[in-house]
């Protein structure tokens, strides 16, 4: 992804000219100038200068933090390297325990380039220690830690055309290849004596790595690295390969994505990725120590979008290799979350995903539904910034979303505190005209999903599905006035017949016989209502609206009324009596007319955005019978009870839909005033520990700047400003 992706997004937007915008009044000073890139090594975050040719070094032990300085104490330090460095990897290692752990290196390369910088990761050393020519266009690259004392660092990098030393295993012709690269460690570096570059993978015609990475890597072991390739073709796959010169690909699948469909694990089909990372050791939330998920299990990619044929191209998803490391499966598929069923897609709210990380040990703010903010551990966190500038973190841990919509409770037997899940469930109010709730409150709504249990409602009965109902709110208006049709002038010049009023808004807001028509003047409205009698088409747009001259209280506002120069349109009480808003009380807001035990459907098309615990659709072994239902799912209000002698013109019943799910997502307040108006776009991501606060540094390409964020005080939903420090 890297710097391709971003810069595609910087010039698709005249906003980010602005990219020389004010820093915050905390931000650390290193005259950054391309910041396509982070990494993190030995609590040291390294950042691309693009427009210096040059790294710069954040150092999260420093207090207060700052990049580290130059010989010269006024300027930061800067690592010279490869031209216009735009993406960076490092050594990754993994201690006897699976945790994560720095290697001695870090690599610098280009969009377009040959060469890579080899730099020391060391705080005492912070040097290109050589640089690597291949030759050929690099395309991605990936390393890991020496496994052992004197094991050499490895790199491995993808060259879009084979080198002369790749023809004897690859031959001549065809696509390009993988290499090995050995480094030994920095001490007493000698880059003359470097083993040469070995090829380990030969790829096929007119396939590009587009990333790549290595499994936790083993001294009794070949090393496994996984690809995401793309190929001219319009195609892409994910692969899990041995670095052995054997070229054996082991194809990781999904099943094949459809609308509505339970997952079938026997029709499975390639997987479109551009961006690939694995994940350390950790202990899922219940579990021991004694039973860990090793590191790797896991393999989260960022779909490709470009080569995505299916309809779920957008967005996060994992491939599982099996809970044993030593003996990896053979046919690694979509992993399946905690509920035991597929996997859904992470998807960003908005925009496309610019960068993930997984990390663990780290601890954020829930700000749950009883709106106490508790302070949690994540197991594996996963944090995915994306175009529309929004952040959004994810249980990596449990392959699914964050759900802060839960609340806490008491365990009446132990008396200890525990966080739990809400259904999902509905309130309604019986409010007057003027959106007062009535005293008397009484059930008149049902909302159902077909085959879902009953849920616990207010003023309601309710049938729904966890993780399936929309947000919403809508009011059933009783006799309610018609919208459009309010407070209109007619013309006082005709009196016969008499009360004639025309209008080009009878058809289209369903006006019958039985409404009625609402006269008023300056000082108020006329306290009889006109019964309308019949309507008549006059073939141009306009309907006639005749008077009922022979109903009592017809009359009488013909007696009282008859020079009142406004009128307005209200539903009478037998036919369709109600009128139905979707949020708020407007003519954009209507929806229709509805009768007494007339169900409306808000949609027939509903799938699941989230397995709530307990989803038990597409498990392996199958459960039968189910409590969720197989989507779609059609979801409907109905309005069961209309009595005039308890419900009076213009009382409504509020009805809100309460989907009890709400993801952690994030953005930063970038108005004019923050300081932060450059901050629009983030890119990659890395977080870590520091110090007992858990933080994460985003590079932003649209401000030249690192931004770090207070995971344990950012505010979920909302646009941050406090809890954040920009680096620039």
């Amino acid at each position: 992804m890297k710097r391709g992706f971003l810069a595609a997004l910087l010039l698709s937007g005249a906003s980010f000219a602005l990219a020389c915008s004010d820093t915050t009044s905390t931000a650390g000073a290193a005259g950054l100038s391309g910041t396509y890139d982070v990494v993190l090594s030995n609590q040291l975050v390294f950042v691309t200068s693009q427009d210096r040719d040059e790294l710069r070094v954040l150092d999260l032990s420093r207090t207060p933090r700052e990049f580290i300085p130059a010989p010269n104490p006024l300027e930061p330090l800067a690592i010279p390297v490869i031209a216009r460095p735009d993406s960076l990897t490092r050594d990754v290692g993994y201690d006897a325990k699976g945790a994560d752990v720095s290697g001695p290196y870090i690599y610098a390369r280009n969009s377009g380039g040959r060469s890579i910088s080899v730099v020391a990761a060391d705080r005492t050393r912070l040097n290109e220690v050589t640089r690597l020519a291949t030759g050929q266009l690099i395309t991605a690259f990936a390393a890991h830690a020496p496994v052992a004392d004197g094991a050499p660092s490895v790199l491995y990098y993808a060259l879009q055309t084979r080198p002369e030393a790749a023809e004897q295993l690859c031959g001549p012709f065809g696509g390009g290849v993988v290499m090995r690269q050995e480094l030994p460690g920095p001490e007493g570096f000698d880059a003359a004596a470097l083993p040469p570059a070995l090829p380990v993978f030969c790829l096929k015609a007119a396939d590009t790595v587009l990333s790549m990475i290595t499994l936790p890597a083993r001294a009794d072991a070949t090393d496994s690295l996984v690809l995401a390739i793309r190929n001219v073709s319009g195609t892409s796959r994910l692969v899990r390969v041995v670095a052995d010169q054997q070229s054996v690909e082991i194809p990781y699948k999904r099943p094949r994505p459809a609308p509505f469909a339970v997952p079938d694990y026997t029709d499975l089909v390639d997987i479109p990725a551009r961006l690939v990372v694995t994940h350390p050791s950790f202990i899922p939330e219940g579990g021991s120590e004694a039973n860990p998920v090793p590191a790797g299990r896991y393999v989260y990619v960022v779909l490709d979008e470009l080569t995505c044929v299916s309809s779920d191209c957008e967005g996060i998803i994992a491939l599982d290799n099996g809970p044993d490391p030593l003996v990896p499966s053979a046919a690694p598929v979509l992993a399946r979350d905690v509920t035991g069923a597929a996997m859904l897609t992470l998807r960003p709210s908005a925009g496309l995903p610019t960068g993930l990380t997984l990390r663990s040990g780290l601890e954020v703010r829930e700000l749950l539904a009883n709106s106490v903010a508790y302070l949690t551990a994540i197991p594996l966190l996963g944090i995915m910034p994306s175009s529309s500038g929004e952040i959004t973190l994810f249980r990596a841990d449990e392959l699914r979303a964050f759900n802060l919509d839960r609340t806490v409770t008491t365990d009446p037997v132990t008396n200890v505190e525990k966080i739990v899940s809400l259904d999902s469930s509905v309130t309604v109010e019986l409010r007057d005209g003027n959106e007062v709730a009535r005293s008397d409150q009484f059930q008149a709504i049902t909302v159902v999903e077909p085959g879902c249990p009953q849920v616990e409602a207010t003023n309601a009965t309710a049938f729904l599905c966890n993780g399936t109902v929309p947000n919403g709110t809508y009011r059933f208006v009783y006799q309610g006035l018609l919208p459009g049709l309010l407070n209109l002038t007619r013309d006082l010049t005709v009196t016969d017949p008499p009360l004639l009023i025309e209008t080009e808004l009878a058809v289209s807001r369903g006006v019958v016989p039985g409404d009625s028509l609402v006269l008023s003047n300056n000082g108020g409205n006329c306290a009889q209502p006109v019964r309308i009698l019949r309507l008549e088409d006059q073939g141009n747009g306009f309907t006639r609206l005749f008077a009922d001259t022979t109903d009592a209280t017809t009359a009488a506002a013909l007696e009282a009324c008859a020079t009142y120069p406004y009128f307005s349109v209200r539903a009478g009480p037998l036919v369709k009596p109600y009128v139905l808003y979707s949020g708020l009380e407007t003519s954009d807001t209507f929806v229709q007319r509805l009768d007494i035990n007339e169900p409306y459907t808000v949609s027939s098309f509903l799938d699941y955005y989230y397995h709530p615990n307990g989803f038990d659709l597409g498990l392996s072994p199958p459960k039968s019978p189910t409590t969720y239902v197989p989507a779609p799912l059609k979801l409907t209000l109905t309005a069961t009870f209309a009595d005039a002698t308890r419900l009076n013109p213009g009382d409504r019943y509020v009805v809100t839909l309460l989907p009890r799910f709400r993801r952690f997502v994030f953005g930063v307040d970038t108005s004019s005033t923050s300081n932060l108006a450059a901050y629009t776009l983030p890119g990659t991501v890395v977080a870590t520990d520091v110090d007992g606060s858990s933080l994460a540094y985003i590079a932003y390409p649209s401000a030249d700047g690192v931004l770090q964020v207070a995971l344990e005080s950012i505010s979920d939903n909302a646009l941050n400003l406090q809890y954040l420090r920009a680096f620039q």
